[in-house]
C-alpha cells in the first residue's frame, strides 16, 4: 500500500486530469496498489479500465519517463494497462478455437 501523502499527490494530480470520484473510488477500493488491480471480466470493465488508465497516464504527463514510472499513477496504470492485455489476449484465445 502507498503512503498518505503519495496518496493525496496522487488525487490531486487525478483530480486536475478530470478523474471522477467514482474513478477514484475505484483506485481506493485497490488499495491503490498496482499489485491489487483486478483482472477484467466483461467488456464494460474494459471500457472503465481505459477510461482509467487514460486518466492516469494524463495526471503524470507532465512528469519525465522515471518519475512516471516511478509514481503511483504510472504503476497503476501500468497494472491497468496489463489487465487490459490479459483480456484482449483472452479474446484472441477465443478466436483461434
Amino acid at each position: 500500500m502507498s503512503n498518505v501523502v503519495e496518496i493525496l499527490e496522487a488525487r490531486r494530480r487525478l483530480t486536475a486530469a478530470g478523474m471522477g470520484e467514482q474513478d477514484v473510488s475505484w483506485l481506493q477500493s485497490c488499495k491503490w496498489s498496482d499489485a491489487e488491480v483486478p483482472p477484467i471480466g466483461s467488456d464494460a470493465e474494459d471500457q472503465a479500465y481505459r477510461r482509467r488508465e487514460e486518466r492516469l497516464n494524463a495526471a503524470i504527463s507532465d512528469l519525465d519517463v522515471t518519475e512516471r514510472g516511478d509514481s503511483l499513477e504510472g504503476k497503476l496504470a501500468a497494472a491497468i494497462g496489463a489487465r487490459r492485455a490479459n483480456w484482449r489476449e483472452r479474446d484472441e484465445d477465443e478466436d483461434d478455437r
